[in-house]
């Protein structure tokens, strides 16, 4: 386990409690900020872990991964933001900076030049309840691109504008898929709109 991963796992951590320090189920919560510090994590990261983790893996899964997969993609583009933190946090987007890279070390996955560590699929019933076949077929007939800005966009909720700098790509880009990605959701689920 490298250094940002382990000092991931003090996010972690950290995640599990609330803003107060409180609810954390057997912990010592000012043990844990102590820990934080001592490991040069401020709480703005943990914010942001603690908002955008979830969202995250679900953006990946949304984008064609497994669960695992999603899961181990988005802990390595926080460990490695957590690795390049004292630059990011001063930019305008850090979130956008953890899903750039999420999605980017996603594709590298799939070319099959970056294997993820615990590479083994685990079934998650519950995530699979919640996206109807339709929405998950339409989903996947979409081309990469379109897909990616309609679920960063549509799904997660970031604006045209933060989707474009988090994709590198020009916004009119981004509204110009949104709208073919919204054609190609009315034209594959009908009437369950």
């Amino acid at each position: 386990m490298g250094p940002n991963r382990a000092q991931l796992a003090v996010v972690e951590a950290a995640a599990t409690t609330d803003s107060q320090g409180h609810d954390s189920p057997g912990g010592d919560a000012p043990r844990a900020a102590h820990a934080r510090k001592a490991d040069g994590i401020d709480d703005d990261f943990v914010a942001l872990y603690r908002l955008h983790y979830p969202r995250l893996v679900r953006s990946l899964e949304l984008g064609g991964a497994d669960r695992a997969t999603a899961e181990d993609t988005a802990q390595e583009a926080f460990a490695r933001t957590l690795g390049h933190w004292r630059r990011v946090r001063l930019g305008t987007n850090p979130a956008g900076y953890v899903y750039r890279v999420a999605f980017r070390l996603l594709t590298r996955v799939r070319h099959g030049n970056l294997p993820l560590e615990d590479d083994v699929p685990s079934p998650d019933i519950a995530a699979e309840a919640t996206l109807t076949v339709g929405i998950e077929r339409a989903l996947q007939a979409m081309p990469t691109a379109r897909r990616r800005c309609a679920v960063l966009c549509l799904v997660v909720g970031v604006t045209t504008k933060d989707a474009a700098r988090t994709l590198r790509i020009a916004e009119s880009t981004v509204r110009k898929q949104i709208e073919l990605a919204r054609s190609d959701l009315r034209l594959s689920l009908g009437e369950h709109l």
